[in-house]
């Protein structure tokens, strides 16, 4: 009964909200942020349960919103719909939290994880789930899900710009809730789904990602070409050492 019990819950998980499959659980002084969206939002805010992030704040271009929906006993986020006519004109919405330096893990261990809930059809290109630094800056962290529905963790190098990314080792873009978690370690940067582990990619032990950007979720910015996500998204965290 419990096997059949646990299976029901993971089959039902997508029809009622968050996913019944266990999460990780970051604890301690080196998690610098977290969101879960159970709060709502306050004020076009939503807090940061770490004690020590920003609270994120919601901004839009062109009447975009991003949604916190209720579904059964848990509460997410939803990002506006892909949009088919001009881009410079579509609905746009993201997070966005401010510069900290928490949020800059240098050259140390460093983990980010979020729930992820999409289909191929909500995919215009590359979808960008959380980072802090775009493209162009002197140095990044991202996951985003690439153009092929695979999550994607990126790293630049500060002063080299060099990228570094590892992949899941499957599509999540099948509309069932998925945990994505990229972790840097050392040398070895590592993409997961599920528990699965995906692609492992070999980086410098003197990659540093520092920079003065804020941390922003659902996209890189609010511009026309922007590379937006347009799913939904639950259980956020940022874990440095």
């Amino acid at each position: 009964m419990k096997m059949f019990a646990a299976l029901s819950a993971v089959l039902l998980a997508p029809l009622f909200g968050a996913p019944a499959f266990a999460t990780d659980e970051p604890a301690g002084s080196a998690v610098v942020a977290r969101y879960n969206f159970d709060g709502g939002a306050n004020a076009g805010k939503i807090n940061d349960l770490s004690g020590r992030g920003g609270q994120l704040t919601i901004r839009g271009a062109n009447n975009g919103q991003v949604a916190i929906t209720t579904q059964g006993t848990s509460r997410f986020a939803s990002f506006p719909g892909v949009c088919a006519g001009n881009t410079a004109t579509c609905a746009k919405a993201l997070l966005e939290a401010p510069d900290d330096a928490d949020l800059d893990p240098g050259t140390r261990n460093f983990r980010w994880a979020a729930t992820v809930r999409l289909t191929t059809g909500q995919l215009s290109g590359n979808a960008n789930i959380m980072q802090k630094g775009v493209a162009g800056t002197d140095s990044q962290w991202k996951m985003q899900i690439g153009k092929t529905g695979r999550a994607q963790c990126v790293m630049v190098a500060r002063g080299s710009r060099q990228s570094f990314v590892a992949r899941s080792a499957h599509p999540v873009t099948d509309g069932n809730w998925h945990r994505v978690v990229c972790e840097r370690v050392g040398t070895t940067l590592a993409a997961s789904v599920d528990g699965e582990a995906g692609t492992k990619t070999t980086i410098p032990s003197t990659v540093s990602v520092e920079n003065s950007m804020p941390l922003r979720i659902g996209g890189p910015n609010l511009q026309a070409n922007g590379d937006m996500y347009h799913g939904q998204l639950d259980d956020v965290y940022v874990q440095v050492g």
